[in-house]
């Protein structure tokens, strides 16, 4: 599975298609991998660590909520009705999706942007078949006369600690959505840098200057494992529609109504008919607000963003920089890399005598990219600034297998600096694939 999960991941993951009356198909693909835990809970456990950088306080969770039982001798369409009702969390503030859908409903050209996991991107459904695109065709359905674009920025097996440093480039570079859906929650575990980062990506995608409707979803493993409780304190702060697989789905299996197979042919990802039904509670959603969007004449004056964060959103200006528009001033060692993984190419190193390279760039907060691998060939690198060792970040990660992962470095002054990303030397033959940097300026 590794292995083919490598293969795939060497071709481009990111789709942009455009819908009107003659809508092009994007093409089919698939993705693969999650890097979250054999858990039940999400607070304090879950992926591979990435290195916490964050110095935010612990804030108080609101309850679980609990969803009452389905109510007994249900046929397979109550059934079905039953769980898109429990998707739904909250509509949230609905001004910005009014404002999009009316924008729609004109004939005005909107995009519909997604980010997230291997649950987005498509495994084990492929790309044409899974929910994020069954909701755009649906969307097209809904708006036949109006231009619908969609991009597909899910990426199998990160977090949004990766997410956040992608975005600018997977999600907005080309179009910046009108409509940005968020999903994570089984990717991410329950320390800090992912709460952190996960809030700075909602903010980040919030401040756009075309003011996107935001919209979260929460998926959810077979052994009940989610970060939704963390992820929906994010939401009630700033107000945003949530939709919950975990609230529909769980209380099914309870009451042996269904079993996880029915919705998934892994632990991990909804199969054909899954994803068939996440579609289904995305659509419940856009069919509830359409119909407010219906009902009113103008559109709504916009909710003002909260002054404040609830984790902290200092990732949000978070910018990622490759090995083409990176200032290189010296490379002793590394190669550059042999092969492109899910779009991050860089510098291969594999040796015993060590290996550097130096660059400048400008930042206060750097986040280093890089591949990650489950195995004891993968080599730490030290992070020298300004002629300062400041850091040691390790590309041998329990879950790693050959992905593109992303660690905070340092944070400071913000400033042009010089950095030296140093491997060994050592007793052994070792690894390192460092892919670029993220950072915020």
């Amino acid at each position: 599975m590794k292995k083919l999960i490598a293969l795939i991941l060497t071709s481009s993951m990111l789709l942009l298609t455009a819908c009107d009356n003659t809508r092009n198909d994007s093409p089919s693909g698939t993705g693969s991998g999650t890097n979250a835990p054999d858990k039940t809970e999400a607070e304090g456990s879950g992926p591979a660590q990435s290195g916490d950088a964050s110095t935010s306080e612990e804030k108080e969770l609101p309850p679980e909520e609990t969803q009452a039982p389905p109510p007994s001798g249900l046929g397979e369409d109550e059934q079905r009705q039953y769980m898109i009702d429990n998707s739904l969390m909250t509509l949230g503030d609905t001004s910005r999706m009014i404002r999009v859908l009316k924008k729609a409903a004109a004939g005005e050209e909107i995009t519909v942007g997604y980010i997230g996991g291997s649950i987005t991107e498509g495994l084990t459904a492929g790309a044409e078949k899974c929910w994020a695109k069954l909701t755009y065709d649906a969307l097209c359905e809904m708006f036949p006369e109006t231009k619908i674009n969609y991009v597909n920025a899910g990426l199998s097996g990160t977090p949004s600690v990766l997410g956040v440093v992608r975005a600018e480039r997977d999600l907005f570079k080309d179009k910046t959505p009108d409509i940005v859906f968020i999903e994570f929650a089984v990717n991410d575990g329950g320390d800090q840098i992912y709460k952190d980062c996960y809030e700075s990506l909602v903010r980040k995608s919030l401040d756009k200057d075309n003011d996107p409707a935001v919209v979260l979803l929460f998926t959810v493993l077979k052994n009940r494992y989610s970060c939704q409780s963390h992820m929906s304190a994010v939401g009630r702060h700033y107000d945003l529609p949530m939709i919950s697989v975990g609230n529909a789905i769980n209380p099914m299996f309870d009451a042996e109504y269904m079993t996880w197979e029915k919705y998934s042919d892994d632990e991990s990802h909804p199969n054909i008919w899954g994803h068939e039904l996440v579609k289904d509670f995305i659509m419940n959603y856009f069919e509830q607000v359409k119909k407010l969007a219906d009902e009113t004449d103008a559109a709504p004056e916009l909710t003002p963003l909260p002054d404040s964060a609830f984790y902290t959103a200092e990732y949000a200006g978070m910018e990622f920089i490759g090995k083409d528009a990176l200032k290189v001033q010296n490379v002793e060692g590394f190669k550059e890399n042999d092969n492109v993984i899910a779009n991050f190419d860089g510098w291969m190193y594999r040796g015993k005598t060590g290996a550097s390279i130096t660059f400048t760039a400008e930042f206060k907060t750097l986040f280093l990219v890089f591949r990650c691998s489950n195995s004891d060939s993968y080599a730490d690198a030290e992070v020298i600034i300004d002629g300062e060792s400041v850091n040691t970040v390790p590309s041998n990660k329990p879950g790693g297998w050959g992905n593109p992962e992303a660690d905070p470095a340092w944070s400071g002054e913000g400033g042009e600096h010089t950095v030296e990303i140093k491997v060994g030397p050592s007793d052994k033959a070792l690894l390192y694939g460092f892919l670029g940097v993220g950072v915020v300026k």
